[in-house]
């Protein structure tokens, strides 16, 4: 007689042990959230007043930098759009991108345990938007007194050139600052970190001659205020 077949139990699935694919686009989604902290340099979630007060932080030093500016610009601070008509040079960049900096980083740290963190971060975001212009201003200079001057192509390839130049020097010169000793892993740069470079590739491309960038100044204290920002909401 032949035995008798059990019926009831279904035969395991020789592929039964790996992970279904629902399952492994979970795995995946969990690895998401790490991914956007690391761009953010955030270790935990943000509370939303922190969120607050960094913007207003950076908000009001930007404002105060710019109305400054525009007074001695002899714009009237009466007519609020005489803002958009501000001349940047390297001193008016430092002056607006170092209080927007200071501002979002002090609003972060009301009420916070991780002042530290946001100051080291403050120094980043202010390096970040401010080597890079200390180093394409020379290079452009340089080439008005060549007579390479009216040749776009190697004037832009040089300003980008620098601006990476730039950027790397920001990078390690802060952690320098921030870590002397090299007790905690680098601040890498980030793509985020590229939007501050936005105010010195505008400021070079117009001593370049090229007017569609250049009227592109106008979007620079905004872009300072999401330099700050960054820096308060850091942990």
């Amino acid at each position: 007689m032949s035995p008798q077949v059990n019926t009831t139990n279904t035969p395991k699935r020789p592929f039964s042990s790996f992970k279904s694919v629902t399952n492994a686009r979970k795995a995946n989604f969990t690895y998401a959230p790490v991914k956007r902290n690391y761009r953010n340099h955030t270790t935990e979630s943000v509370e939303t007043h922190t969120k607050v007060k960094s913007f207003l932080g950076a908000l009001a030093g930007v404002g105060l930098s710019t109305s400054l500016i525009a007074k001695k610009q002899k714009l009237p601070l009466s007519k609020p759009m005489n803002l958009f008509k501000l001349k940047y040079g390297i001193p008016e960049m430092i002056a607006i991108s170092g209080l927007g900096i200071i501002g979002g980083a002090l609003g972060g740290m009301i009420g916070s345990k991780k002042k530290k963190e946001k100051m080291d971060e403050g120094v980043f975001q202010f390096m970040n938007a401010t080597v890079p212009l200390l180093v394409v201003h020379p290079v452009t200079k340089l080439i008005d007194k060549t007579r390479f001057k009216t040749n776009l192509p190697l004037r832009i390839g040089a300003i980008f050139a620098a601006l990476l130049a730039g950027m790397k020097g920001a990078a390690v010169l802060s952690n320098k600052i921030n870590d002397p000793h090299d007790k905690v892993p680098d601040r890498k740069l980030t793509l985020l970190d590229s939007v501050a470079n936005i105010d010195d590739a505008v400021g070079a491309f117009a001593v370049a001659k090229i007017p569609v960038v250049s009227k592109l100044e106008k979007i620079l204290p905004f872009i300072f205020v999401w330099c700050g920002y960054r820096a308060g909401q850091s942990n």
